[in-house]
């Protein structure tokens, strides 16, 4: 799990590394051809190494005009990255594992420092981001299937993407396309349906979007069109609607479970 927190208390992003890294459809990490994962060279008990590289985004990398979310840093008094790790075994069935000498997490940062422009009456001025993009986390076990499975969405604001991700209980964790057999975003008691899709259907949307996606995992973007440049206009506005909900049909199993990363945005004020 990564956190990002501003002044102690404002959660930017709150999600397991999965979803900066293989889940990160919108930056093409996995069909660029880019290292995000390196997994072991083999199956047989050796010591081999592993390498994942995430990345988190405050701009909006694939919109018109990514500077639009660009979150100011300026006047903080507390800006602070937080990562949970499990146990080096939790990804594996069976066996023993340890970490072989002492895992390295490298941390960096890609700013962006505006130069002000002087106005005509003399004084500095700088652009202001109009969006503020947040990024949220939800995981629930599914024991039993349920065709009509609810999950609330976050209200009140301008909603883009939900990733989801289904786990099966054949291995440890490892994503599953046998879990989500369809998907609806709705609000309003289901007057306001934004997406309405079956799970082969996501994922045949989702490589025309956006290229080959992993399997087990499901991109729900209201914003995207194609290979074209998103625009926040296209954002699903939820200030005026009750009820968001993920609406799913859900195959349940004794580890199965459904992971979803929800990106909002909140207009600055």
């Amino acid at each position: 799990r990564i956190v990002v927190t501003a002044d102690g208390k404002n959660n930017l992003f709150n999600a397991p590394l999965w979803a900066a890294s293989l889940g990160r459809v919108d930056r093409d990490l996995t069909e660029s051809g880019g290292r995000a994962t390196t997994p072991p060279s083999g199956v047989a008990v050796a010591t081999y190494a592993v390498e994942a590289i995430g990345v988190i985004d405050f701009a909006t990398i694939d919109g018109v005009r990514p500077k639009d979310s660009n979150f100011r840093t300026s006047a903080l008094s507390l800006f602070q990255l937080t990562a949970t790790f499990g146990a080096a075994g939790d990804c594996f069935v069976g066996g023993t594992v340890a970490f072989s000498g002492t895992p390295t997490l490298e941390v960096f940062t890609r700013e962006m420092i505006e130069l002000p422009q002087i106005g005509a009456d003399g004084v500095a001025q700088f652009t202001s981001p109009i969006m503020l993009r947040k990024t949220s986390f939800q995981e629930v076990a599914m024991a039993a299937s349920n065709p009509n499975f609810q999950m609330d969405l976050p209200a009140g604001n301008l909603l883009k993407s939900v990733l989801f991700r289904g786990e099966g209980s054949v291995t440890a964790g490892e994503p599953s396309t046998g879990v989500i057999n369809n998907v609806q975003l709705a609000a309003s008691a289901g007057q306001d349906v934004r997406w309405n899709l079956s799970g082969p259907q996501m994922r045949a949307q989702n490589n025309a979007d956006f290229g080959q996606v992993l399997a087990g995992y499901y991109m729900a973007d209201v914003t995207k069109n194609g290979p074209s440049p998103i625009h926040l206009t296209d954002l699903w506005d939820l200030t005026g609607l009750i009820q968001p909900k993920a609406i799913l049909d859900v195959t349940g199993g004794a580890n199965n479970k459904v992971q979803a990363v929800i990106t909002e945005y909140i207009p600055a004020r």
